[in-house]
């Protein structure tokens, strides 16, 4: 089968970091460390695991980063890895065995690995959580996507356990179904931190986990004032399409303007001229991680405020003095499982498909797609979105 494989080699991914300088095309070259090949299929881990005929897969942020290697070598998440591997995670398709469509929950934890019984974390659903990344019937790695033995979705089958395919009510399509997994990222980040009554709350970011996390928000607290700082032009119209009371300049200084206005606060205007707030939103929901957005969010929040990081970018310093100051609250948000909403627990996903019975669309941040032996000009698209508009890239079998 086909399937698009990152293969771990410190002389390609000099040679595609030193390329890609120069040309952006480096990076999916035929010297990178990935490359769309003609792979055998792996065997299955245990009689618990099926065959998927991959219909779409999702091009996630994280593979991205990945094939631009836009990370770093010191990234402690390196000890939960495995190579050579597939890459994807966010997917659709069918079963072979059964032909139902379902979506896939990648995470290889306990009920994957067929480690009996699971870890506390797992018992409870908290997956991302699990003690036992290391163990059991596969290879270290957190998700598929990311594992040696259990290939990930960017190829035309994959294989997944029973545990991990959740089945697609008939009136949900599979371009929505395939925002299942971002979606249910959005989700969880919002659920550590829902917006206080009365209270504003700003989404950073321009990207697919922004404008689900908008949505959502919308969705599940319709009183709630939504402030969205995200880029001018489509990507603002967007926002406010999908329920934005106001979208506001990701400038960073602009930013902080802005919500001054929109506060009644008056700026604190330090020697460094980078200006900060006493009031401001109560949540900041940040999916980009930035250095830049991380500082910007501590200081606009509101004294006492909360900060959510769902966005993963390299670290490097910033000044955080506001976050002592202001005594913030500063939470990481890291996947999914299941999730609590009015009483009732239940997987992301399977939240996720209700939410879409009640009207949420969020079909219109998919943007581009393109056949699998394409994988090349997604990637280049996702790199350069500020000319080509990506938002939600998909990848499509070439069966």
């Amino acid at each position: 089968m086909k399937a698009l494989v990152f293969r771990h080699s410190l002389a390609r991914e000099a040679a595609s970091a030193i390329g890609g300088r120069v040309d952006p095309r480096a990076f999916v070259s035929r010297l990178a460390p990935v490359r769309l090949e003609d792979v055998d299929e792996l065997p299955l881990p245990s009689k618990d695991w099926v065959r998927v005929e991959t219909t779409f897969s999702g091009l996630c942020g994280s593979d991205v980063k990945q094939i631009l290697l836009n990370g770093a070598r010191d990234n402690p998440l390196t000890a939960l890895v495995s190579f050579p591997h597939v890459l994807g995670h966010e997917a659709v398709g069918r079963r072979a065995d059964t032909g139902e469509r379902v979506v896939l929950n990648p995470w290889l934890s306990c009920g994957p690995r067929g480690i009996e019984p699971p870890c506390e974390a797992c018992a409870v659903g908290r997956y991302p959580w699990c003690r036992n990344f290391r163990f059991g019937d596969l290879p270290v790695s957190i998700h598929i996507g990311n594992c040696a033995a259990a290939a990930g979705a960017h190829a035309e089958r994959f294989g997944a356990h029973v545990g991990q395919l959740f089945a697609i009510p008939d009136q949900v399509s599979d371009e929505a179904a395939v925002l299942a997994d971002p979606v249910s990222v959005s989700l969880r980040s919002i659920l550590l931190a829902p917006p206080p009554e009365g209270q504003p709350v700003l989404v950073y970011g321009s990207g697919t986990l922004a404008f689900a996390a908008t949505a959502l928000l919308r969705h599940l607290y319709p009183a709630t004032q939504v402030w969205a700082a995200t880029r001018s032009g489509p990507r603002a119209e967007l926002a406010t399409r999908l329920g934005a009371h106001a979208v506001l300049s990701s400038s960073p200084e602009e930013l902080v303007a802005q919500v001054a206005r929109r506060t009644a606060t008056t700026p604190l205007e330090p020697w460094s001229k980078r200006n900060w707030l006493q009031d401001g939103p109560a949540v900041v929901y940040d999916t980009i991680g930035s250095t830049e957005t991380v500082e910007t969010s501590l200081r606009l929040l509101a004294t006492g405020g909360t900060l959510v990081v769902s966005g993963v970018e390299p670290p490097r310093r910033f000044e955080w003095t506001p976050l002592y100051f202001k005594e913030l609250h500063v939470i990481g948000s890291n996947g999914f499982g299941i999730e609590e909403i009015g009483g009732v627990a239940k997987h992301a996903m399977e939240h996720y498909f209700d939410f879409i019975a009640g009207g949420l669309d969020l079909t219109p941040v998919i943007t581009h797609r393109f056949p699998l032996d394409r994988w090349y000009e997604a990637v280049l698209a996702v790199k350069d979105s500020r000319r080509t508009g990506a938002v939600k890239v998909l990848l499509e079998s070439a069966r």
